[in-house]
C-alpha cells in the first residue's frame, strides 16, 4: 500500500471516530435534555439519582479505542485487541458514571444522642458524679440496642460549652478550669444546644439529653427548644436532687427611694439561711467603713432575715454601700456572701476646684472658695495635680473648675475624663485664666481646647516680640522608640504654635551634635516637618555639643527673644556646661530643660537655673508635646494682657442678671482667645476679646473665664460686693442641669434581668402619658452610659423596660422623660446584681426542663434505655454510590491489564509490504 493510500485510510478512520463520538455525545445530550438531576430505575431496582448527569458525555471517547486497533504494534489477535478496547471503554463509562454522582435515598432507625452535662458551680460534686454514671448507662444501653451503629457524644457546659474528650474508659467529664471555656459562674444551656446541632452525623435520628439543674444565667432554654423541634431534635432531660448543705446567702440591699445629705436613713440587708446561726456582717460606704454602724453581729433564723444598718450620706452625688458576711460557722458557697447597691444622693451643689496657683501662693484658692461656700455650695479644693483621671471619680461633682493649671499637669486620661464628664454625663466645666491657662498654659491643640467655647490661637499683640527658638533634642540610644517619636511630635507641635514670622531650628545630639533644621521661618511647616522626620536614635549622651551648636546658630539670628528648649533622658558629662550656659545667658539666650525618665535632674536643673529658664521633669512621654507648647507660649508671651481692663457686656443673659456687672471694677489682666462660631460670648474686654464665653458640649456646659479668680488680675473684683453672687450664678447656670420634675422608679431583678417601672404622676396627681422615655444604664466602673433602652408605656402613666445585666455589681439608672424633644422630668434609681445568679439558686429548676421536653416531644427524667428507641420513626438521607462505581472501575482496570499481558486468542497476522 502506497504512503498516500495509508494517509487517506488514517484520515478516513479518524473521521469515522469523530462521527461516532459526536453521535454518542449528541445522543447522551438529547437524553439529558438540560436536566440537572436524572432519576433512573435499572431493572426495576431502587431509583438512582444522577446529580451531575453531564459527566456521562465522557463516554463519547470510546469509539477511538476501536477505530485505531489496526495500527496496534502488538501481535495479539484482533479478537483480544477488541476485548481490550471494550474493557477500556467500560473503564471510561465507569469513570463517567462516577463523575455523574449516582446516589439513592435510603432510611434508617439509628439514633444519635448528644448529652449536655452541666458542670457549672451550681451543680454539686455529688450531682456531677451522678451525671457521669448516667452517661455510662447511656453508653451501655446503646451497646444493647436493636439498631447497629448508635452514636453518642457528650458536651459539657457552664459559662461556655465544649465537646468532652474521650479516654479509654469513656468520656472525660469535669469542671471547666482552663482553656477557652474556663469559668463555672454561669450556665448557658442555649449555647450548649447550639453547639450540639453541628455534631449529629447524617443518617441518624437526632436526640438531645440535658443533664442539668435547669438554673440558667444566660440564654433561653425554652425558646431554643422550639428551634430544636424545627430541626427534628427531641430534647429530653435528667436532674439529680440537690445536696443537703448549710448555706447562708446575702440576697441584696435595700435603700430608701430618696437620700439627702446629712439625713439619717437605714440600709436594709436581706439574708437567707438554711439554719439558725450567729454571724457578723460588715457594711462599707463607698471606700470606707459605714460611719454610723460599720459592723453588726446578729442571730440568723432559718429562712429570710432582714437586718437594718444606720447610715448617713455626707456628700451629694452617688454613694455605694457594700455588705459582706465576715464571720460565720457553717456555709457552703462563699461567692454569695456579699451584696452591693449604689444610690443617688441629693444635696448642696458639689464643686471640685483645681487651682494651679497654690504652688506659688498656697492661699490663692481661698478667695473663690469662700465666695462659693458663702452661697451655700460645697467646695473641694485640690492642687494642680489633683484632677481625677476617670469620669467615675468626677461623677459626684456638679461642676469642675480648673484655674491656672499648666497643660503638662493634665495627662491624656484626665482630659478624656473631663470630656466624658461634660459631653456624656452632663457635668459643668469652668476654665479660669492665669499665666498658665488656655494658650499660655500649653493647651493649644489639646482636647481641652475642643471642649472650650474659645480658641487658644490668639493673634499677636502690637508689642509681640520676634522669637527665635532652638530645640536641642537627645537622640542617644536610650531615646529609641516611643521617647524619640514623642520628641519629634513635640518639635512638630512647636512649629505649629509659632507664628509664621518666628524662627525655629532643631539640633539632635548623641556624642556629637547634628543640625536637622537650620534656623528658618516657622511658615515653612512642611519642610520643617519632613526634616524632623529624619531624626533617628544612635550613640551616647553628651549635651555640651548640642548646646554649643545652638549657641553658635542663635548668635547669627536677629530676634528679640532667643530661647533654647533642651530635651534629654540620660546622664551626660558636666564639663564646660556651666560656662557655656552663662555665655549664652550673657548673649540674651535663655534655656529651659525637659527631662524624661532616666534624666540627670541635677544637671538639667543646673542648666535651667543658669539659663534663666524652667525645668520640667516627667515620666509621661505623652506630656512632652504639651510641655513644649507651654514653653513656646512662655517664650512668645503673646497671650497675656496685663493692664487695667474694663469688662463690657456683649450679651445680656440670665447669669449676669442682678449682679450689677456694669459697676464692677476693672480687671488687671486676662489671656487672649478667639470665640468659636457657635460659642456664646457674654462678657468682653476693651479690645473686644472674650472675658466670659460658654456653650453646650454634648449634654453639659463648658465655660471660659479668661481672667483669673485670684488676687493678681481679679484683685479689685475680690473686694467687690458682687463677686460672690456673680460666681454663684455662673456656677449654678453652668453645673449639671436639673429637670423640672421627678417621677418614682421601681426596680427588681429576675434571672439576671433588671425590671424597671416608672410611674409618671404630676403634682396634681394626674397620670402623664405619651412621653418619650429613655432609660440610661450607667456602668459604675466607668460612670459611662453603657446602654440606652426605650421605656414603653404599659398603662396610664406607667413606663416599663427590662434589660440583661451584663456584669456583676451595682448600676445607676436614669430615666429621661421628654416631650417634643424637651426634657420634662427625670427618674433616678439603681439596681444591683452582686454575684452571678449561679450562686443565687441552689435547687433544680425543673419547670423550664419540663417545658423544653414538652415542646420538642422529648421526655423529662429520661431513662437511659428509652434514649435509643426509635419507635415508628426513621430518618431518610441520601447515600452516594460513586465509591462503588469506582470500585467496579478498578476491577475493570485489572481485567484490562490482564487482557494486555496474557495471550487469550492466538496471534495476529501481520502483513509486510
Amino acid at each position: 500500500m502506497s504512503r498516500d493510500s495509508q494517509w487517506v485510510r488514517i484520515l478516513a478512520l479518524g473521521a469515522l471516530a469523530v462521527f461516532l463520538a459526536g453521535g454518542i455525545y449528541a445522543l447522551v445530550d438529547a437524553w439529558i435534555a438540560g436536566r440537572t438531576v436524572i432519576t433512573i430505575a435499572p431493572f426495576g431496582m431502587r431509583p438512582v439519582d444522577l446529580l451531575e448527569p453531564d459527566a456521562l458525555k465522557l463516554v463519547a471517547i470510546a469509539p477511538f479505542f476501536f477505530v485505531y486497533l489496526h495500527w496496534s504494534l502488538t501481535d495479539l489477535s484482533f479478537t483480544q485487541q477488541g476485548l481490550q478496547a471494550g474493557l477500556r471503554s467500560l473503564v471510561i463509562a465507569a469513570a463517567a458514571l462516577a463523575l455523574a454522582r449516582p446516589s439513592w435515598v435510603t432510611s434508617d432507625t439509628k439514633v444519635a444522642t448528644v448529652v449536655l452535662v452541666d458542670v457549672s458551680e451550681s451543680v454539686s460534686d455529688a450531682q456531677l458524679a451522678n451525671a457521669k454514671t448516667y452517661v455510662d448507662e447511656l453508653r451501655a444501653s446503646a451497646a444493647r440496642g436493636d439498631a447497629e451503629d448508635h452514636w453518642l457524644e457528650v458536651v459539657t457546659f457552664a459559662e461556655k460549652p465544649q465537646v468532652a474528650a474521650r479516654d479509654g474508659k469513656g468520656f472525660v467529664i469535669g469542671r471547666h478550669t482552663s482553656g477557652p471555656a474556663a469559668g463555672g459562674a454561669g450556665s448557658d444551656i442555649q449555647s450548649a444546644m447550639q453547639l450540639a446541632y453541628g455534631l449529629y452525623p447524617p443518617g441518624h435520628l437526632p436526640r438531645m439529653v440535658l443533664v442539668t439543674d435547669g438554673n440558667q444565667t444566660v440564654g433561653d432554654l425554652v425558646a431554643e427548644s422550639y428551634r430544636a423541634k424545627e430541626m427534628g431534635v427531641k430534647v429530653s432531660s435528667k436532674t439529680f436532687p440537690a445536696d443537703q448543705v448549710k448555706e447562708i446567702r446575702v440576697v441584696g440591699l435595700e435603700l430608701p427611694d430618696e437620700i439627702k445629705v446629712g439625713q439619717p436613713f437605714e440600709v436594709k440587708a436581706q439574708v437567707w439561711s438554711t439554719h439558725p446561726e450567729s454571724v457578723t456582717m460588715n457594711l462599707r460606704q463607698d471606700e470606707f467603713p459605714n460611719a454610723l454602724e460599720p459592723q453588726k453581729t446578729v442571730e440568723l433564723r432559718e429562712g429570710v432575715n432582714r437586718i437594718a444598718f444606720k447610715a448617713e450620706a455626707k456628700r451629694a452625688g452617688a454613694t455605694t454601700f457594700r455588705l459582706k458576711l465576715s464571720k460565720y460557722t457553717s456555709d457552703t458557697e462563699k461567692q454569695n456572701n456579699e451584696a452591693v447597691m449604689t444610690a443617688p444622693v441629693k444635696g448642696k451643689p458639689n464643686i471640685l476646684y483645681v487651682e494651679g496657683g497654690v504652688m506659688r501662693e498656697p492661699g490663692s484658692a481661698r478667695y473663690l472658695e469662700r465666695a462659693l461656700e458663702h452661697e451655700n455650695m460645697d467646695v473641694e479644693v485640690r492642687g494642680p495635680r489633683g484632677l481625677p483621671s476617670s469620669a467615675k471619680e468626677l461623677e459626684k461633682y456638679d461642676l469642675v473648675l480648673v484655674s491656672d493649671v499648666p497643660a503638662h499637669f493634665l495627662g491624656a486620661g484626665q482630659m478624656t475624663a473631663l470630656d466624658t464628664y461634660v459631653r456624656q454625663m452632663g457635668g459643668g466645666l469652668i476654665m479660669a485664666g492665669g499665666e498658665d491657662s488656655f494658650g499660655s498654659g500649653g493647651y493649644q491643640g489639646t482636647k481641652i481646647e475642643q471642649i472650650m467655647p474659645v480658641r487658644f490661637d490668639a493673634e499677636k499683640l502690637r508689642e509681640q516680640p520676634d522669637v527665635a527658638l532652638m530645640l536641642v533634642i537627645d537622640r542617644s540610644g536610650s531615646m529609641q522608640g516611643p521617647k524619640l517619636e514623642a520628641a519629634k511630635e513635640s518639635a512638630r507641635v512647636t512649629t505649629e504654635v509659632l507664628s509664621p514670622n518666628d524662627v525655629i531650628g532643631v539640633i539632635a545630639f548623641d556624642s556629637e551634635a547634628q543640625v536637622f533644621v537650620r534656623p528658618q521661618r516657622a511658615a515653612n511647616k512642611m519642610r520643617i516637618s519632613a526634616d524632623i522626620a529624619r531624626l533617628q536614635s544612635a550613640g551616647g549622651t553628651n549635651i555640651y555639643p548640642g548646646l554649643r551648636e545652638a549657641f553658635e546658630l542663635l548668635q547669627g539670628v536677629n530676634a528679640k527673644v532667643k530661647h533654647v528648649i533642651l530635651l534629654s533622658d540620660g546622664e551626660a558629662p558636666y564639663d564646660g556646661i556651666v560656662d557655656l550656659v552663662q555665655d549664652m545667658r550673657a548673649a540674651r539666650i535663655t534655656i529651659s530643660a525637659v527631662g524624661v525618665s532616666g534624666a540627670d535632674r541635677n544637671l538639667l536643673s543646673l542648666i535651667a537655673d543658669n539659663g534663666d529658664g524652667r525645668l520640667y521633669m516627667t515620666d509621661d512621654i505623652g506630656a512632652l508635646p504639651r510641655i513644649f507648647m507651654k514653653e513656646t507660649t512662655e517664650a512668645q508671651k503673646s497671650q497675656l494682657v496685663e493692664d487695667l481692663i474694663k469688662v463690657r457686656v456683649a450679651k445680656r443673659v440670665e447669669l449676669i442678671e442682678g449682679t450689677a456687672i456694669e459697676s464692677a471694677p476693672p480687671l488687671r489682666g486676662y489671656v487672649t482667645t478667639k470665640p468659636k462660631p457657635t460659642g456664646e460670648v457674654v462678657l468682653i474686654s476693651d479690645l473686644g476679646e472674650p472675658i466670659l464665653a460658654r456653650w453646650r458640649h454634648g449634654t453639659g456646659t463648658s465655660v471660659a473665664w479668661t481672667s483669673d479668680v485670684k488676687n493678681r488680675w481679679s484683685q479689685d473684683w475680690i473686694a467687690w460686693n458682687g463677686y460672690p453672687k456673680f460666681w454663684a450664678q455662673l456656677v449654678r447656670t453652668s453645673m449639671r442641669r436639673k429637670v423640672y420634675d421627678s417621677y418614682d422608679m421601681y426596680t427588681s431583678i429576675d434571672d439576671g434581668r433588671a425590671k424597671v417601672v416608672v410611674d409618671a404622676i404630676d403634682s396634681s396627681d394626674q397620670f402623664v402619658n405619651a412621653l418619650d422615655t429613655q432609660l440610661e444604664v450607667v456602668d459604675p466602673a466607668t460612670n459611662q452610659v453603657k446602654q440606652t433602652i426605650p421605656m414603653d408605656q404599659a398603662a396610664a402613666g406607667r413606663y416599663v423596660a427590662d434589660f440583661k445585666i451584663e456584669r456583676y455589681g451595682s448600676f445607676l439608672l436614669r430615666a429621661v422623660h421628654k416631650r417634643d424633644g424637651k426634657t420634662v422630668a427625670e427618674s433616678m434609681g439603681s439596681v444591683a446584681l452582686p454575684y452571678p445568679v449561679e450562686y443565687l439558686k441552689t435547687t433544680p429548676d425543673t419547670k423550664s426542663l419540663e417545658q423544653a421536653a414538652t415542646v420538642s416531644d422529648g421526655e423529662h427524667e429520661l431513662d437511659p434505655a428509652e434514649a435509643w428507641k426509635a419507635t415508628e420513626e426513621s430518618v431518610t438521607y441520601t447515600r452516594d454510590l460513586w465509591p462503588w462505581v469506582l470500585l467496579f472501575m478498578v476491577g475493570l482496570i485489572v481485567l484490562d491489564v490482564y487482557a494486555k499481558r496474557v495471550r487469550l486468542f492466538g496471534y495476529r497476522t501481520i502483513r509486510f509490504e
